[in-house]
């Protein structure tokens, strides 16, 4: 019965996970949007800063904090370390989804392409960057990275085996090209409202700070092979 919970709540995480993230996809390129207007902000463009700032703070104290070595094993004394994983994607996907239906909404326009051509053509390649961001997922095991094969091999009684540092695909050119299809699909935009445009600072402001923190944590876990990796692939997404 524990394994069979445990197996129900990683499933049921990698779907609100991936619901999460398809939801951050289709509002980025404008194809619907999931705020609900409990309230209405005021008309204060301090106000609705701040207010974004909170939200996008949330999701990086989560983000960073879950993601560090010493959390994961701390959360592996309290529930199985199997369902770790599950957890993080969990709560990664009830901070993503509340940072997308409370995100203070500004539609004023700062820039919009009068082609609509053209326009369909920055979508185009918007929606084929966060294509880039899914591919590099499975190239890596898409799976794991959600969780899901951690509670399957717990349900079949397996260990989840360490799969050694691969370069496969993007990953020969491009050290993090998750993030990097995660900043084009948010900047690739015919026309960007100020919401948006917020949104796209702050997270991609985070996404600079998180891969710089995780470099250090891979170079702890790969040694002189992220190393060398590090010295021969460039990260498109700037890092310090």
């Amino acid at each position: 019965m524990a394994k069979l919970l445990v197996l129900a709540f990683g499933v049921s995480g990698y779907l609100f996970g991936v619901s999460a993230l398809v939801g951050w996809i289709v509002s980025m390129l404008g194809f619907m949007s999931f705020k609900v207007t409990l309230f209405e902000y005021p008309d204060n463009l301090g106000l609705k800063l701040v207010v974004s700032f909170m939200l996008m703070f949330l999701f990086a104290l989560q983000h960073t904090i879950m993601a560090r070595q010493n959390f994961k094993e701390f959360v592996a004394r309290i529930i199985p370390a199997a369902a770790e994983r599950s957890l993080f994607v969990w709560l990664t996907g009830f901070v993503l989804w509340t940072a997308l239906i409370l995100w203070p909404e500004d539609k004023t326009v700062v820039w919009q392409l009068e082609n609509a051509m053209m326009g369909q053509v920055l979508t185009g390649i918007a929606i084929l960057a966060w294509a880039y961001l899914f591919l590099a997922s499975f190239a890596i095991n898409h799976f794991e990275l959600f969780g899901l094969q951690q509670v399957y091999n717990y349900f079949r009684g397996k260990e989840t085996a360490t799969v050694p540092f691969k370069e496969r695909l993007m990953y020969k050119f491009d050290r993090h090209p998750i993030m990097t299809g995660a900043i084009l699909g948010m900047w690739i935009t015919p026309m960007m409202t100020l919401d948006h445009l917020i949104f796209s600072i702050f997270f991609s402001g985070y996404i600079v700070f998180g891969v710089s923190i995780e470099e250090r944590d891979l170079i702890k876990q790969w040694g002189e092979g992220y190393l060398s990796y590090k010295k021969r692939v460039r990260s498109i997404v700037p890092t310090f």
